[in-house]
């Protein structure tokens, strides 16, 4: 039995519908695809309690790039998540596992704002990252993803496509929707480009 997706809004600065995580619920097992910044992650576990998801079925929390809106709760979710592994593209690893270069360039634009903003952001185990390429497949919360290669907003981005409920999550790749509009935007930051 394949459930969800859910989609948990993560409530960042209090507001809805600013950042979320979907959650695959399979029969075995369950995944996230994100996790959001550490200031959401009260919200990120209420959504997995609310859903009937205990923290020990989570194995696998897909990152589509290691921003911190996206993946910055990574290494805190590492600790609550015991059998989890996070899934990223090869360019994205090494930041996770060691954020350092990342904070500093988030602090940069942040500054005094960046704790309450993002949380703080912890490293994730060498051992717990799992690197993936273009086209590979893997089952995640009961559902056939593959891993789809989208450079643009981020040089290491990744989208992924739901072979089982014939949908893609497509991380920043495709542009934002804020809420009540109907128009998709460009990203914040803008993609990464090299014209050379």
């Amino acid at each position: 039995m394949t459930l969800g997706p859910a989609v948990l809004d993560l409530r960042f600065q209090g507001e809805a519908e600013a950042i979320a995580s979907y959650l695959l619920i399979g029969a075995e097992d369950a995944a996230l695809i994100e996790t959001g910044p550490t200031s959401t992650l009260g919200s990120l576990m209420a959504g997995l309690a609310a859903a009937g998801v205990a923290p020990d079925r989570v194995t696998k929390v897909l990152l589509t790039h290691i921003h911190l809106d996206h993946a910055g709760a990574a290494g805190s979710l590492m600790r609550l998540l015991p059998n989890a592994s996070v899934y990223v593209h090869a360019a994205g690893a090494h930041h996770l596992i060691d954020p350092a270069k990342l904070l500093a360039s988030a602090q940069r634009i942040y500054g005094k704002h960046m704790d309450r903003l993002w949380g703080e952001v912890l490293p994730v185990p060498a051992e717990r990252v799992v690197v993936l390429d273009d086209g590979e497949r893997i089952i995640a919360g009961g559902r056939e993803l593959t891993a789809l290669y989208t450079p643009g907003h981020a040089s290491h981005h990744i989208a992924y496509w739901d072979a089982t409920g014939r949908g893609i999550y497509t991380g920043d790749a495709a542009g934002i929707r804020l809420p009540g509009g109907e128009a998709v935007l460009p990203p914040t930051p803008p993609p990464d480009l090299d014209l050379e």
